[in-house]
């Protein structure tokens, strides 16, 4: 017997759309491997979650329901509109959403509600990327704890070593993503004064182009990258910077691992887990702590050689084929419960 699954994603984002590349990545391992079993229908939202479009979107999801719903990530909201006959599962990778606004303010709680508070009502079971996401969950809506499951993240299997000599003369610093959690400003004050090339993936803001221009940073600046591209931003770079102060998990650590390229990042959790000890680990809070790790990878070649041969083996516990059973465990599991 086939299971038909429908996996939910957000409206396509030209700009943001690593959520997706994840499970567009599942479906075809279950597509390959497991399609005497399960058939999976990837549904993607007409419209962006803006307030006049969230009951659009319900309402497009309830007319494209399976025996088995995922609803990948973003749009939370989109489970209310699954039958509880079927099998309801939500992805929650973080809940940063409710870091924005202070409790005494309404948005704050349309989106605990609409994001995770109703939805984790309606679903068989949560998964998360990581621990940390895990006990944030537990602290905002006091499920039980028996329905959540970690499942991590994976690095996609795009992402290969290639080598390169590292550029001691002008290296290239890659830095991912331009959200206030990724943490630039702090970046750049850290790189003043040095040789160096900042490749930047993402947009700027006001605030931000000010600081690179008076830290006088030499950059690039890049957005709504294909896949081929971002990969090609990696290999070509010598170095990641990754200092974010905020993440559900921080798949950029293992996509650099995998290409071959020290890595700098955060020590807060659950960055630093991920990493596996393979990285240069900094206070992202602390200007001169992220100053002392970029020097440090520039100018100790064993260090670099140490911590890239890490990565390489860190990168193994995330397989995309590993990842893809533990969804299929779990989606059959699910299915003997019913």
């Amino acid at each position: 017997m086939i299971n038909k699954i429908a996996f939910f994603y957000r409206h396509t984002n030209p700009v943001f759309f690593s959520l997706e590349r994840v499970f567009e990545n599942i479906a075809k391992e279950l597509q390959q491997r497991y399609s005497s079993a399960f058939a999976v229908e990837e549904v993607k939202m007409p419209f962006v979650s803006k307030p006049a479009n969230i009951l659009k979107n319900i309402l497009f999801t309830a007319g494209r329901q399976a025996e088995i719903n995922h609803v990948t990530g973003d749009v939370h909201y989109a489970l209310l509109a699954c039958r509880r006959k079927n099998i309801n599962i939500l992805t929650i990778h973080d809940c940063g959403a409710l870091k924005r606004y202070r409790k005494t303010d309404p948005r704050y709680w349309i989106i605990k509600w609409l994001w995770f508070s109703w939805p984790v009502r309606k679903a068989n079971m949560i998964t998360v990327i990581s621990e940390n996401t895990k006990k944030e969950l537990l602290d905002i809506t006091n499920m039980d704890n028996q329905r959540i499951r970690v499942i991590p993240n994976f690095v996609d299997p795009d992402f290969c070593p290639v080598h390169k000599a590292f550029d001691r003369a002008r290296p290239r610093v890659l830095f991912i993503g331009t959200t206030p959690n990724k943490n630039l400003e702090r970046l750049a004050k850290a790189l003043a004064g040095l040789t160096i090339i900042l490749d930047i993936v993402g947009e700027l803001d006001d605030n931000q182009l000010a600081v690179l221009k008076e830290e006088n940073i030499v950059y690039e600046l890049s957005s709504r990258l294909s896949r081929r591209q971002v990969v090609e931003k990696y290999q070509n770079c010598d170095l990641l910077a990754f200092p974010s102060t905020y993440e559900g998990f921080g798949l950029p650590v293992l996509e650099a691992q995998a290409i071959g390229r020290p890595v700098l990042t955060s020590h807060l959790s659950p960055i630093w887990e991920v990493s596996g000890g393979a990285a240069c680990l900094v206070n992202p809070f602390d200007v001169a702590s992220i100053r002392e790790g970029i020097l440090r990878i520039l100018d100790d070649e064993d260090y670099r050689k140490e911590i890239v041969e890490l990565g390489f083996t860190n990168v193994q516990r995330f397989r995309l084929d590993k990842v893809a059973d533990q969804y299929v465990s779990l989606y059959r599991e699910l299915l003997l419960e019913q």
